[in-house]
């Protein structure tokens, strides 16, 4: 009898999905390096094998789990807020809704904060190369690309500050607001308030990125 190609890309894309989605759960609440690969397997309720057979690893693994969440979650601003609202904004229109964005992953979905956090900590001890991370990159570059358009924009229309290069105005301002935010999402940061919502102090980076990125906060 000939196999079902279609039924069999669907089973097979169905265990990827409950691998990623065992993964996920299991290191975002535990930390990458308290789970095994029998856990994740045991927790989607399939063989361990079969793990091997879609991942090999489990850097392999948690590099595909990182684009699947970052993935959606871009998907998701798409759908949101639309393709051409998201064109029409300036450079600085841009920063405020990337925080924006930030602030909301930490009020509604801090999973995703503190995976990405333990994913960071993961691939730098295991000294991943950029090669071995492109299909996490790849899931980000829209956001680059975008980024340059504004920023090349900005020259022309000052909205924020063109003084410093695009890749450092860039890197400061995204790796800090989402730093941040996953400690918080963490609880390692130190505060009177040890349960309650950092929210507030989001707030606050919010706003000094933003007279940062608009250059009203000179550099010493």
């Amino acid at each position: 009898m000939a196999r079902n190609v279609e039924r069999d890309e669907k089973e097979a894309e169905r265990r990827r999905k409950q691998l990623l989605e065992a993964g996920f759960a299991l290191f975002s609440r535990h930390g990458i390096e308290a789970i095994s690969l029998q856990m994740v397997a045991d927790t989607a309720e399939v063989g361990v094998a079969t793990l091997y057979k879609y991942y090999q690893n489990k850097l392999n693994l948690v590099i595909a789990i990182s684009a699947e969440v970052w993935g959606n979650v871009w998907k998701e601003l798409v759908q949101t807020t639309g393709l051409e609202a998201l064109e029409a904004l300036n450079a600085y229109q841009l920063i405020e809704y990337y925080c924006d964005s930030i602030i909301s992953l930490y009020r509604n979905k801090p999973e995703i904060l503190r995976f990405s956090a333990n994913y960071k900590t993961y691939v730098c001890r295991e000294e991943v190369s950029e090669e071995q991370l492109k299909v996490q990159l790849d899931v980000l570059k829209p956001i680059g690309v975008r980024f340059h358009r504004k920023y090349e924009e900005a020259k022309t229309d000052g909205c924020i500050r063109t003084d410093i290069s695009e890749q450092e105005l860039f890197t400061t301002l995204t790796l800090t607001m989402l730093g941040m935010a996953e400690r918080y999402a963490q609880g390692v940061v130190w505060a009177d308030n040890h349960t309650g919502s950092h929210e507030k102090e989001l707030l606050y980076l919010k706003e000094m990125m933003l007279a940062w990125a608009e250059g009203g906060l000179k550099r010493r």
